[in-house]
């Protein structure tokens, strides 16, 4: 691998929040600086983050000329990405120290998992961990929590069906053997799930990985909750459709053949 080559590649989608990117740049900097491949993709963002992402330095840097959703966001900076790893990312994710390590060191240590994600604080699922109110306010508390995450448990992951897609680690094999997002997920929401579900029908693991805690502000660049629950609502039929009535499409079809094909006989 050449030396300028980064074994983790980090793929952000932006759109707006930039407070956010910000704390978000500034957290991987921080506890993660020479570990990775940068590549911004900018979702037709306004003026202000525009000039922002101008003078972020060293980062594969792209633009979509319109607002083109997260799909279709992350695909163009999972095309552009050349690490081993590609680190899908929310603009609203935070890292602690030894995250992104952390995440690395589990596809490291479970070749046959093609996907791993951290828990947090604002998910839902089993990457959830409920905090005490005051710890979860408090960004130092939140950081103490981490280490103690890290300190805790070393190494340790656990089997899951689905990984949220806030922030998930993936093998460039595994990519390679799903392909892309589904960009019919538009803005967001189920896109993450339907990966899931192609990442284990190719017959990899998908790992949480317990000594990995980030913050999550959760949602960022929806506008607001009502915009982004209207987005669930219609991405939930989509993703019905595709893994539930396309089945019973594809059943109903072999009922026929079943039922005119001649009766096996016994010996």
């Amino acid at each position: 691998m050449p030396q300028n080559k980064k074994r983790i590649s980090v793929v952000i989608p932006v759109y707006n929040a930039l407070p956010e990117l910000k704390a978000c740049l500034a957290s991987l900097e921080r506890t993660a600086r020479g570990l990775y491949e940068l590549v911004l993709v900018d979702d037709c963002s306004g003026p202000e983050t525009r000039r922002f992402l101008a003078g972020v330095k060293g980062a594969v840097k792209l633009r979509n000329p319109v607002n083109s959703g997260f799909a279709k966001t992350v695909n163009a900076g999972l095309k552009a990405a050349s690490g081993e790893y590609i680190l899908v990312l929310n603009s609203d994710v935070e890292f602690f120290d030894g995250g992104l390590r952390g995440l690395a060191a589990c596809l490291d240590a479970h070749p046959d998992a093609g996907a791993c994600g951290p828990l947090t604080d604002r998910t839902f699922g089993v990457q959830r961990v409920a905090l005490a109110p005051k710890v979860a306010r408090d960004a130092a508390g939140l950081r103490t929590f981490s280490q103690v995450m890290r300190l805790r448990f070393p190494g340790e992951s656990f089997d899951v069906h689905r990984l949220v897609g806030f922030c998930f680690l993936l093998r460039r094999a595994a990519y390679q053997s799903v392909g892309l997002l589904d960009e019919r997920f538009g803005t967001g929401c189920y896109e993450d799930f339907d990966y899931s579900l192609r990442l284990r029908q190719a017959g990899w693991k998908l790992k949480a990985v317990k000594d990995v805690f980030v913050r999550h502000r959760h949602h960022a660049s929806f506008n607001d909750h009502g915009h982004f629950h209207s987005w669930a609502v219609k991405n939930r039929e989509i993703f019905v459709d595709k893994w539930c009535r396309k089945a019973l499409e594809f059943l109903d079809e072999m009922d026929p053949a079943l039922e005119t094909a001649p009766p096996r006989r016994r010996r």
